[in-house]
């Protein structure tokens, strides 16, 4: 019996042991392949952590490229932004000495204008000479022949726009003809006493280059026979006031001259028997020295820089 037993236990031992160890096996097995896949995983994941490194890596240093490049373009774009803010400094500097010179410029072409009117005054009052002394010569004839200066409501005695003094030929001549009328001979004596008070005067005669007869015809007849008859008006005007003023030609006779038109210059288009009458006329014109407006225009040349 107990020999039965202890061959029934170690049959069950021989039982026992290649399963423990068939577990056994099985489970190194297991852990074997568990710690194999875990190295593959291990060994992918760190194939792909690299790639991704790499990739990041790649990244990063592309991401540094465009960071330089963005650095540079930004170096360039203040050293332009500089070089313009200098251009601008410079421009502003410019703009603000071309507005100084231009204010100088105002200011001397100011000082300019002023001595232009200083010499237009000037000049202005050479040519109010004229016309203020012939107009002097003109009332005193009024006052002495009163109406006879008129014919009806037109005046036969006038001032011109340049300061002339105009005579109606019929005041002195015929039609036609030079020679001077008695009425007229009165009128011109009346004239020849009145150049001789203006030329009395010192200051006048310092003033007065000369004093000019001209004679205008129409154009009924030839350019020779006007011409002629124009001059030969005028001088008859002049010898006329000389010899009723003796004083006249002996003191004053110098400053006077003759000139004859003939046709031209006409004061209105001859289109009728009036209008040619008042083309027919003697005129009386007075030139200021032209050294006195030299003088003038030479002083105001001497201020020019």
């Amino acid at each position: 019996m107990k020999n039965f037993r202890r061959y029934h236990l170690v049959q069950k031992e021989e039982h026992y042991w290649p399963s423990f160890t068939d577990v056994m096996s099985s489970m190194v097995l297991v852990l074997f392949f568990f710690i194999v896949i875990l190295a593959v995983k291990q060994i992918v994941s760190a194939r792909i952590w690299d790639n991704q490194l790499n990739e990041t890596r790649l990244l990063l240093s592309g991401a540094r490229k465009e960071l330089e490049d963005i650095n540079r373009q930004l170096a360039l774009k203040k050293e332009e932004m500089l070089e313009l803010e200098q251009t601008v400094s410079d421009k502003e500097k410019y703009i603000q000495g071309l507005q100084q010179q231009l204010g100088r410029d105002r200011a001397a072409l100011a000082q300019k204008e002023n001595e232009l009117d200083d010499v237009r005054n000037q000049l202005e009052q050479i040519s109010l000479l004229r016309l203020n002394l012939l107009k002097e010569v003109k009332k005193s004839i009024e006052q002495e022949l009163g109406n006879s200066f008129s014919n009806g409501d037109e005046p036969l005695v006038t001032i011109d726009n340049n300061a002339n003094l105009v005579i109606h030929s019929s005041l002195l001549f015929a039609k036609g003809s030079s020679e001077i009328s008695s009425n007229g001979k009165k009128m011109l004596n009346k004239f020849a006493f009145a150049f001789e008070n203006m030329l009395k005067n010192p200051s006048v005669r310092e003033s007065i280059d000369s004093i000019i007869i001209s004679g205008y015809a129409d154009s009924d007849d030839t350019f020779q026979n006007n011409y002629f008859l124009s001059c030969e008006r005028a001088i008859a005007v002049i010898n006329t006031m000389m010899e009723e003023n003796p004083a006249l030609s002996r003191n004053y006779g110098r400053y006077f001259q003759a000139s004859g038109f003939s046709e031209f210059r006409p004061l209105v288009e001859e289109v009728d028997e009036a209008a040619k009458s008042k083309n027919r006329r003697i005129q009386i014109s007075i030139n200021i020295k032209d050294s006195q407006v030299q003088k003038i225009i030479s002083d105001y040349m001497n201020r020019l820089p």
